[in-house]
């Protein structure tokens, strides 16, 4: 499989990476539009990709404030870093515009991939009981060993890392590692680039 990851941000923070599931092996960067992560993901797919995690709102929720139920469950389940976990009328713009404008593209240029919601600050405290910041080597290297086999990536910042921690939250859900997608079930979204889900452990 062939698994994108993105982190959107400003200039010189959009995270990026690759995951390639045989080896396995993976790529990061960084770069500054959505345009430019298109222009990356493209040159270094030698197939289509099979899916990307994404670290923004892939549905869009139509009652007060934008909330989203898997939202307000996930506040409620990790206290301690609820405020990571905003509703979407109270998001930042490459959170709430950046990922969905990159999610289009995606879909337009490849219309079978499939896309994945991601929260990696919320997801990294599920899953080993510590706050994410501030990023910090350790990060770098529990998140290489979750791999299997582990490997080494260079990851120069937390754009980076959250990128890839979105795709590997990618490849659990599509080998069923994971079985639970936070979207299903929900009602009220809407999905302005295709079905998506939202694998969490």
């Amino acid at each position: 499989m062939i698994i994108f990851g993105y982190d959107p941000g400003g200039a010189g923070s959009n995270g990026l990476a690759i995951v390639r599931s045989a080896e396995p092996t993976a790529q990061t960067t960084t770069c500054s539009t959505v345009d430019e992560a298109v222009a990356w993901f493209r040159d270094r797919a030698d197939a289509d990709p099979d899916a990307i995690g994404i670290d923004a709102l892939l549905s869009w929720a139509t009652g007060p404030s934008g909330w989203r139920e898997m939202d307000k469950n996930l506040r409620d389940t990790y206290p301690a870093v609820q405020n990571s976990v905003l509703a979407s009328n109270s998001a930042y713009g490459s959170m709430a515009v950046q990922g969905m404008a990159l999610a289009i593209r995606m879909r337009e240029r490849w219309p079978e991939i499939h896309l994945n919601e991601t929260h990696p600050k919320v997801l990294y405290h599920a899953l080993t009981g510590q706050k994410y910041a501030p990023f910090r080597q350790s990060m770098v290297t529990w998140l290489q060993n979750q791999f299997a086999p582990s490997f080494d990536v260079e990851i120069k910042n937390d754009h980076e890392w959250d990128a890839l921690i979105s795709a590997w939250a990618t490849w659990q859900g599509l080998t069923g590692q994971w079985q639970t997608d936070l979207m299903d079930g929900v009602g009220g979204l809407i999905f302005p680039a295709g079905p998506a889900t939202y694998y969490w452990p």
